[in-house]
């Protein structure tokens, strides 16, 4: 089945997105302008013409942005940058930056899911790009720990993982990557203090389900890669046979 949306899932979105109407009736979820009643968006017109998408220049390894003449293995500045990747390709919908960055924070911390379902959208949008979506088999998101999923009531990462996995048919599978131990917010840390803060920090479970299996690591935010690369490391030690990524920001 292709990266894109499922009649079922239209009509839970629809569902979900009245029933978040009641919730969150008249505020842009980037800027907290005032929005028409009902609703037409959640967001502005203005914060949705500055949305930072990333156009069809985009690095195949890391999900960056890249221009339209770059070319080569050192054509990306954050690959040239960061040590070999053990994740074989990423995309990503949106630069961290600007209404995007405002979405996720809304999303994470203050629990507005509305734009969840077009978060994913515009990331099944760049999967049925990339050479390699089909050979996923698995989605798995990048998991948080237990206290923190206590005191946010969801995991971030689960629901675009979920409504990846209703649109394109392929399992999503939450519990087979834990997170070992509650670290420290990635966001006040430098990129070496990024590396130690996550080493260690994520263990595979059923290593026997994952052998020779194709995952999708599947996260909000990628910024540094840390997170994603100690994943993909500890899901490739398991016995994963290749991993991609697919964050909603970069």
């Amino acid at each position: 089945m292709p990266w894109g949306r499922t009649r079922t899932a239209l009509v839970l979105r629809r569902t979900a997105r009245a029933l978040l109407d009641l919730v969150y009736p008249q505020e842009c979820i980037a800027c907290g302008a005032g929005l028409p009643r009902p609703p037409a968006s959640f967001l502005c017109d203005d914060c949705r013409d500055r949305l930072p998408l990333i156009g069809p220049w985009q690095c195949a390894r890391c999900g960056d942005e890249t221009g339209p003449f770059a070319e080569g293995a050192s054509a990306c500045r954050s690959c040239a940058e960061r040590p070999a990747l053990p994740f074989r390709g990423a995309v990503a919908a949106c630069r961290f930056e600007g209404p995007a960055r405002e979405m996720v924070h809304r999303l994470k911390y203050s629990g507005d899911t509305r734009a969840v379902g077009w978060m994913a959208r515009e990331m099944a949008l760049r999967l049925s790009r990339a050479a390699w979506a089909a050979e996923v088999e698995w989605i798995v998101p990048v998991p948080l720990h237990w206290s923190r999923h206590l005191s946010r009531r969801f995991n971030q990462s689960q629901l675009l993982a979920d409504a990846l996995g209703e649109s394109s048919g392929k399992p999503c599978l939450p519990r087979l990557l834990r997170r070992t131990r509650r670290t420290p917010a990635q966001v006040t840390l430098d990129f070496a203090a990024r590396e130690r803060n996550v080493a260690g920090a994520f263990a595979a479970r059923h290593p026997d389900r994952l052998k020779e299996k194709t995952i999708l690591l599947v996260d909000d935010v990628m910024t540094t890669c840390a997170t994603a690369r100690e994943c993909a490391r500890v899901l490739r030690a398991a016995g994963a046979k290749r991993v991609y990524v697919a964050v909603f920001a970069r």
